[in-house]
Order: C-alpha cells, then structure tokens, then sequence
C-alpha cells in the first residue's frame, strides 16, 4: 500500500495494520483472479462486425484488393479503457518510444528518464492509443502485423527467407563463421536462411517472422549486434542470442541488457548461432505464438487471454509491429505470394473510440524551410525549449533553416520550434521568431529505395528526429536536396514521395534512376530496360497510356512486365528485362525466380520467360541470373 499510515499510537497502528493487509490481500486476491468474458476467434462477419466503429469499411477495402485473405476477428470481449489503462499507467514502461521523440509521445510522469537501454523513455497513453488501435493498421501496407505467424509450407519457402536474409550484411554467403568459447572459428555448412528456415520448421512458425524478428533485434549491418557477435566480452565468447531473450535492463545501463542476454545464452549452453535461433525460435514458439500470442500485434500488446494478459510482452517498442510488418509484406509481394490465402487475425476491443485513435502531435512534425523573420538580430538557438538552456549560438534575420517541429505549447512566454541549422547542429528557437519560405531545391532526380523497411524522417540524422513513414525497397521517391547534412556517419537527402510526404532518407539506400533508359517495340511488345519509366515512354510518344496488369492507369514512375502501353489506338504489353517476377523492379527476387524457372519449380508466363532472358541470348539459363546478379552489384547494365 502506498499510503502512509499517521502515527495513532501502538494499538491503533496494530488494527490499522491487520486491516490493511488483509484489504491488500482480498485485493490482490481479486485482481489475481479477475475473470473476462470468453474470448472467440471467428470468420468475418459483416454484420457483426458492424458493431465496432470503423472496422467494416476497412476490412472490406482489403478483401476487396485481396480476396484470397482469409480474416478473422478477435473477439477480446475487453474494455478498451481498462486495457489503455494496463498498457500504460497501471505499469509505467510497459511501452517504450524512441529517445527523443516529441513531448505528445513521452508519458508526463516518467519524463525524458532512460529506459532499457538508454535509447528509450517510457510512452504516453496517446501514442499507445494509437499503435494500440488496430484500425490504423487494417491497410495494404502495414495489415502483416496481425498475420497468423504459424508456419504455413504453401506460402513460406526458403526462397521467401532468402530474401530477407539478402538485405542482411552479416547474413550473406552460403555457410556461417562464427567464435567458439575458445576464442577460435568455426564454420557451419548451412546458410544462414537455411538454419532459420530449418529452426521454423521445427518450431512450427513462420521462418519469415523469425527472420524478421532477428532482423528488428540485430539490424541489418555487416555485423550483428553484441548479443550475437560472439565477442562481446572475454565472459561470453562463443556465446549467442539472436532473438534477445532475457536480454533486459533498466535505466539507460546498455550494457547490462546485452550481459543479461548472454547470460541467458551461456545458462542454456547456445554456444553457436545455429543453436541460437532454433533454440530461440523454440521458445518464441513456446512462449508466445503457441499460446495466443500469434501476431506480431499480439506480441506487444497482450490480450490474449491464453496467458497472463497484459504482463507477457516480447516487446517494449510500440513501433515494433508496426516495422517488422514492412518486411512480411515485402516478403510476400517479392515472392509473387502476396494475393494468396494468408490469414490475419485483428482484435476488437468492447466501448471504442466513434473514431480511430489519430497519432499525436503528427500535424506539429514537419520538414519546413524556415528563416529568421525581418528586423530580428541575435536570436538565440537553444539545446532544448526554454530561456533556461544553454544558447547553442545566436542567428538574425534572413539566415536560414530547416524546421522539424512546431511548438504548440507555452514554455514561459514562448512556443519552441524544433530547427536544423545548416552544419546539421539540432536545437530550439523562439516560434514568433520563425517564418516557413518555399522548399530550397538543389536537384531534382528520381531515384528508388534499394533497402527495405527505410524510415522517412523529419529531419537529417537518427538522433533528434521523427520517424513519418517507412519506405519499400523499389519505391520511387524524388530527390530535391542531397549532401547538404552528414551526420551518424551518413550523408542524407531530402526527398518527397509520389503522396507529397517530405522527409529526409540516408542516402546510402537511394539509387538515381537513369533518365536514358532505352526501350523498342518488338511485334506486339514493347521491350525496355531495368530503370525505363513512364516518362521515358511518354518523351517519345506524348499521347501513350501506360497502364498496370489490374487496368490501373499510371502517369509517373517505372514500368514494368505485364503492364500495357497503347499508342496511337494499338496496345503492347510490356517487358522488363530483368524484371522476372513482374512486381516492376530488377532485384535478388528476380534471380531467385530464374533459379526456381532453371529447377523447374516455377513456370514463367510468356512475358516473364522473355524478361527473363537478361542477356538477351535466346534462353533463360544461369547467364542471366549471373547477369542480373552483376546488375544489382553494379557492375553490368542490362541492355536490349
């Protein structure tokens, strides 16, 4: 009990007690025992369905563009307050937000105090709200957080892991080399794809999922982070944890969450990666998806009641199902499988907002040039809102800026606006002070994502700034600043998306699209090369219609096989060489899915047979996918 009892004298102390504790038990005794409503899974029904604000629309909208999905509903029969409440106050850190996001995001009691392992401070109960609420997330783009993460042999192959693990640095080649407890390396004859599609099999889950899931927690670098590099300290050499299980800490003490983590590998004797993730996956299986929690959504936010409900998290992140969603999708989209019958599973909660719970504060995240206004002279840019920080350094009129955020609330007698200055230095100005001028364009080049899962953000640099979105390998941006900011050891470029979103991109994952791409029409099809875009076709023929498989009419961007082209009232379908697979873009899935054609595994349509021929010598055979190969590395086009 947390209230102080007043000093009464020894036998009014001595009552007080016994009452107290007996009420603390009968308490706890209830809480404990606290009983919900069954919970139900069920097939989607339209009319039931209608009960619950906003649910309907959206889940037709994705069956409509899907009509093999297969949705069921949760049925949680909880109140969505009492688990608001759970989620957040009834446990502070419960739910976790990056470290130097915006005040709406950080929970008012905990404050700007470290968290986990220093890079993270606990969430307010809006930003939970709206991770929380499902209905932000039943769409196109982000709808895999709540795919039923079983394994399923139809749609999950080890092509599919493959991919994943191709856009992982530490992950390529054919076998793994890793450091044994004795400081020396050996080497497993498997690669690292077939290990996580080996440990999914056996743990009955989606190897896409654990592949993912070792992806969010070890990044994509060249190599993995400390709890899985094997030399973190002479204590655990030769001992790994990809999944980070048990690897927990408090109060900004990183290295205490890494040693917890090896501790929990060198307790269970996961002396080498292979060991690692099917010991892990295991225990994913075991502790979570086997018993409920069988979404990435579930995972973070515990409701099922199959378990303890609400304590049993494999994650703090809230955005943590939100990214990891990006690479499923991706996944399933590269494979060809995105239209299969996958199931998702989306919960529903009793007395939910009319309307979905929005994100806070996301109208105050911009990325605005700004400027000091006339007749202002050594204004101050301050370390953090407020005249009681240090001044950073003092700018006048006319000098310009990028702004990053705008203040919304008084801070003495002042609104602060999170700015940029030009040498990438972050820091807080006065808002009366500011004024927003026309966007500052130093190019304007098309180029397309070449990694997976990037995050938009509002500003240069990792630290000080805001996530907006997450971009898709192959989607096509423009670029209309670039070089201006290095920071975290990267340059980064300011780009806009075809929505009219602005935000800035490292530029490590942004590859300029060709302008002078070349293309022929050849009997009935038009044959072009890797990075031809509509606008390369329309340069030539001003009046062509361009249009997707579906009918779709397109007016910027690139093409790719199957879409169609009519000119002058005669209609071409279209061939990409390279583009095997017809999703419009040249990458490893297309060399994947020469090597299924070569195995015999997958028959190609007509079109993608002769996109397929990326040496242009007649057949499809292992040249060209040595030719696309070398494509993608950079050292060859891919010319018709």
């Amino acid at each position: 009990m947390k209230n102080r009892l007043k000093i009464l004298g020894k036998r009014t102390i001595g009552i007080l007690t016994i009452l107290t504790l007996v009420i603390y038990i009968f308490i706890n005794l209830i809480n404990t025992k606290t009983v919900y409503a069954a919970q139900t899974r069920e097939a989607y029904d339209s009319a039931k369905i209608s009960k619950y604000p906003g649910y309907k629309e959206l889940i037709e909208k994705v069956k409509a563009a899907h009509p093999n999905w297969n949705i069921k509903i949760h049925y949680t029969n909880l109140d969505w307050n009492k688990v608001l409440y759970n989620e957040t106050v009834e446990t502070h850190t419960r739910s976790l937000v990056p470290k130097g996001s915006i005040s709406s995001w950080v929970c008012s009691t905990c404050g700007n105090k470290p968290q986990d392992s220093g890079s993270w401070v606990c969430a307010s109960e809006a930003i939970v709200a709206y991770t929380m609420d499902p209905r932000n997330w039943i769409n196109d783009d982000y709808i895999f957080q709540f795919e039923n993460l079983a394994f399923n042999e139809t749609t999950q192959t080890l092509s599919g892991v493959q991919a994943i693990t191709s856009r992982i640095g530490y992950m390529s080649g054919n076998t793994v080399t890793y450091t044994t407890t004795t400081g020396s390396k050996a080497t497993i004859n498997k690669s690292y794809a077939q290990i996580i599609y080996e440990a999914a099999q056996e743990a009955g889950i989606s190897p896409y999922h654990l592949a993912s899931r070792i992806r969010q927690e070890q990044g994509a670098g060249a190599t993995a982070s400390g709890t899985a590099s094997g030399t973190y300290t002479a204590e655990y050499i030769g001992y790994y944890n990809f999944l980070n299980i048990g690897a927990t800490g408090g109060n900004g003490d990183k290295d205490l969450t890494v040693r917890n983590g090896l501790k929990n590998a060198k307790d269970k004797g996961w002396t080498n990666p292979e060991i690692s993730i099917k010991a892990g996956a295991k225990e994913l299986a075991s502790k979570y998806i086997n018993i409920g929690q069988d979404t990435l959504y579930l995972q973070k936010y515990d409701v099922d009641d199959r378990g303890s409900m609400f304590y049993h998290q494999y994650q703090q992140n809230i955005f943590a199902p939100k990214s990891e969603s990006v690479t499923m999708r991706e996944t399933y989209s590269k494979l060809g499988f995105l239209n299969n019958a996958i199931e998702f599973i989306i919960p529903v909660y009793e007395n939910m907002p009319s309307t979905r719970c929005l994100e806070p504060g996301s109208e105050h995240i911009v990325t605005q040039n700004a400027q000091i206004k006339a007749g202002h002279t050594n204004v101050c840019v301050r370390e953090n809102a407020g005249t009681s920080y240090k001044a950073l350094r003092t700018i006048s009129a006319g000098e310009k800026f990028l702004r990053i955020e705008i203040g919304t609330t008084f801070i003495g007698n002042n609104k602060w606006d999170k700015i940029v200055l030009s040498d990438g230095t972050k820091g807080y100005i006065a808002t009366d002070y500011v004024e927003q001028i026309n966007d500052i364009i130093t190019c304007n080049e098309t180029v397309k994502l070449t990694g997976s899962g990037v995050s938009l953000r509002n500003g240069p640099g990792t630290s000080g700034t805001i996530v907006k979105d997450y971009l898709a390998m192959g989607q096509i941006v423009t670029r209309i600043e670039k070089n201006k900011y290095y920071l975290n050891d990267l340059y980064w470029d300011r780009v806009i998306t075809s929505s009219g979103t602005q935000g800035y991109v490292a530029s490590k994952y942004l590859e300029l699209m060709a302008t002078n791409d070349k293309f022929k029409i050849e009997e009935s099809n038009l044959i072009c090369e890797p990075y031809t875009a509509v606008e390369n076709i329309q340069a030539q023929y001003s009046n062509a219609v361009i249009k997707k498989a579906n009918g779709e009419v397109v007016t910027t961007g690139q093409i790719g096989t199957g879409y169609t082209i009519t000119i002058d009232n005669k209609t071409y379908s279209v061939v990409k060489l390279g583009d095997s697979n017809s999703d419009g873009k040249v990458d490893s899935f297309d060399y994947i899915r020469i090597m299924n054609y070569i195995m015999g595994k997958k028959k190609p349509s007509d079109l993608e047979k002769i996109a397929a021929d990326a040496n242009k010598d007649g057949k499809v055979d292992s040249f060209d996918y040595i030719r696309i190969m070398n494509y993608i590395m950079g050292s060859k086009r891919i010319e018709i």
